[in-house]
């Protein structure tokens, strides 16, 4: 009897961990849909200025309206990410190709993010029928079970990364959509 008690707790937990994680997901795909590319630049000027993101400059640009931070938050997590996903000789590159390296990495991180997106549409089957955010949760709960290694400048490879970068990449490509 006790350990079915424990089962059924620990089920209920994990449960609720997973709905408070997707819930915070659909929020965080709205309101990348809703406020998406100008908060984007708004913040990385933001942040350049000041040498590196911070709370202060998130509040000092969305005063504490929920979508806007839910959104600021993808967008900073996807900044700091940023040498994660693009590895440093394809960042020299993009420094020494393009006249406007931000413009150059966003294009770089989109295809990156792209290929992660790739694995939720095929995992997902299609239009997941528990919406986007649970699929999202889903990949990126369990996508690094195993560890993902790739070879400098394989753009189409997707490392290993955290739940929280895993759920940035997608909120943003897929909310950043019309």
């Amino acid at each position: 009897m006790r350990a079915a008690m424990l089962i059924l707790v620990l089920a209920t937990r994990t449960a609720s961990a997973g709905d408070a994680r997707t819930s915070y997901i659909a929020g965080a795909l709205d309101a990348v849909h809703a406020l998406g590319a100008q908060l984007e630049t708004d913040l990385y000027q933001a942040c350049r200025r000041a040498g590196a993101c911070s709370d202060a400059i998130v509040d000092a640009r969305c005063h504490h309206d929920v979508a806007c931070t839910a959104a600021a938050d993808v967008i900073v997590t996807n900044l700091r990410a940023a040498n994660s996903w693009v590895d440093q000789n394809t960042r020299a590159q993009l420094v020494r190709s393009s006249t406007d390296y931000h413009a150059a990495l966003l294009v770089e991180l989109r295809k990156r993010y792209a290929a992660l997106a790739s694995e939720l549409v095929i995992g997902a089957k299609g239009s997941p029928p528990d919406g986007w955010a649970a699929a999202i949760d889903r990949l990126c709960a369990t996508r690094d079970r195993e560890v993902h290694a790739c070879n400098p400048g394989d753009a189409a490879c997707v490392p290993s990364i955290p739940w929280t970068r895993c759920v940035a990449a997608l909120v943003w490509f897929v909310g950043d959509k019309p």
